[in-house]
């Protein structure tokens, strides 16, 4: 048997590389989770656009700008401008001007956004339950371990700079995505 083939079936040994399993993985789970979205009518809105609405729903008591959620799901500036100005115009999101920079304008959820969080958590939360199903809470453990020294040897890899919230969010499921 070749190298893939185990891997395009959907078994998972240690024959298959830990990076396109990774990237396998997300890739189900974001059109798991897109499948869910349009199931409920929801399909204007992209993962992308719910992690960041789910971002800023937790944040909405401080002052958030456009580079905090470049820094925070380390995208770059032309991706999160075209990504605002389209939340903006399908009413998910404001953007205010900040009183002695015209230029810096915070970004804040509108109504309609807050509502289509209560709306994605739900779905959120019913996915990461499936997620988990049969996985014991050592196995869940183990997982979080391993995950945290890939983040580690990625960091390292990438010079160890300054930490990154996303990904330590993410992996220490506190207010990650």
């Amino acid at each position: 048997m070749k190298k893939f083939d185990t891997y395009a079936s959907g078994e998972i040994g240690r024959e298959i590389p830990v990076g396109p399993l990774i990237h396998r993985v997300d890739k189900m789970l974001s059109r798991n989770m897109a499948a869910q979205m349009r199931a409920a009518g929801m399909d204007e809105i992209t993962l992308m656009h719910g992690w960041i609405i789910r971002y800023l729903y937790e944040k909405r008591e401080d002052e958030i700008f456009q580079k905090d959620i470049e820094k925070f799901f380390s995208i770059g500036r032309s991706t999160v401008t075209n990504i605002i100005q389209l939340m903006e115009k399908n009413g998910y999101i404001a953007r205010e001007s900040v009183p002695g920079d015209a230029r810096l304008k915070k970004v804040k959820l509108t109504e309609k956004g807050v509502t289509n969080h209560e709306m994605v958590e739900a779905f959120i939360t019913r996915l990461d339950r499936s997620l988990i199903r049969g996985i014991t809470e050592d196995e869940l453990d183990t997982f979080y371990t391993v995950m945290n020294k890939i983040r580690g040897n990625l960091r390292w890899d990438q010079g160890a700079g300054e930490e990154d919230e996303h990904a330590a969010c993410i992996i220490e499921g506190s207010e990650g995505i």
